[in-house]
């Protein structure tokens, strides 16, 4: 946790304390809005697939197989890329709380943030209990994309940040409870 806290360090503002550090765990993989992407994703990327092969073993233009190209890739990318992608963000990710704020660090340099006090905010609790998301703001449909690997579904609206999948959570509700 030290890492985390010289990391999100110069980012605080004068008088502001750091309250709570933690991860998201990198070992879930889903998200509930996957109840409908993964069965998506499969559809999309077997009608890709027999596309592009239909276009390559019995088209004799190359105008078709190249057309399925794309279609095939972002199959790729729903079905098995996003999850690559959402376990390196993970693996990168450090989340704080402040007297004031809710900041998330997806990389050295790269650093978001909203204010706690009188935001919306909305706390998921994993079935077992064990972790537990809490998004500040935002809301709509787009919001259901957040921790999904496919965010830029959003493109650019407002959606509020998030702490994903949050492992033993209550010392951060407990901090939140006290911040708010």
């Amino acid at each position: 946790m030290s890492d985390a806290r010289k990391r999100l360090g110069p980012v605080l503002r004068p008088g502001e304390q750091l309250r709570w550090v933690g991860h998201p765990d990198p070992t879930v993989r889903f998200a509930p809005v996957d109840v409908f992407l993964v069965p998506f994703s499969l559809l999309w990327g077997g009608f890709a697939i027999v596309w592009e092969w239909q276009a390559i073993t019995a088209s004799e233009s190359i105008f078709f197989a190249l057309w399925g190209i794309p279609f095939v890739l972002v199959g790729l990318y729903f079905t098995v890329g996003r999850f690559i992608y959402k376990k390196h963000r993970k693996l990168r990710t450090v989340y704080g709380l402040t007297d004031s704020r809710a900041i998330v660090s997806t990389s050295e340099r790269s650093f978001d943030d909203t204010p706690v006090k009188d935001a919306p905010v909305r706390v998921n609790r994993s079935r077992d209990n064990r972790h537990a998301t809490v998004v500040f703001g935002g809301g709509g449909r787009q919001a259901a994309y957040l921790n999904t690997g496919m965010d830029f579904f959003a493109f650019g609206q407002a959606q509020g940040i998030g702490f994903f999948d949050v492992a033993d959570p209550e010392a951060l509700l407990r901090e939140l409870d006290r911040v708010r």
